[in-house]
């Protein structure tokens, strides 16, 4: 047997989906959320976003590997 929550939450994706709106739109897909996190750059104090386990950006990664 189906409650009335059920079939309220069951109508309310049929009218969602007869109104041919997208499932990203409607509400029902819930956002992921972002790996990234930003990060203060230890040697140029450049502002970037990662999701890699480093404190210096690219620029300054580059120049410590040529050294």
């Amino acid at each position: 047997m189906v409650s009335d929550e059920e079939k309220g939450f069951e109508g309310k994706i049929k009218a969602m989906i007869n109104s041919r709106a997208c499932a990203c739109q409607t509400g029902i897909l819930e956002k992921k959320k972002s790996g990234l996190r930003y990060v203060n750059c230890k040697g140029c104090g450049k502002l970037f976003k990662t999701d890699r386990d480093t404190e210096y950006c690219y620029d300054c990664e580059k120049k410590l590997k040529s050294r």
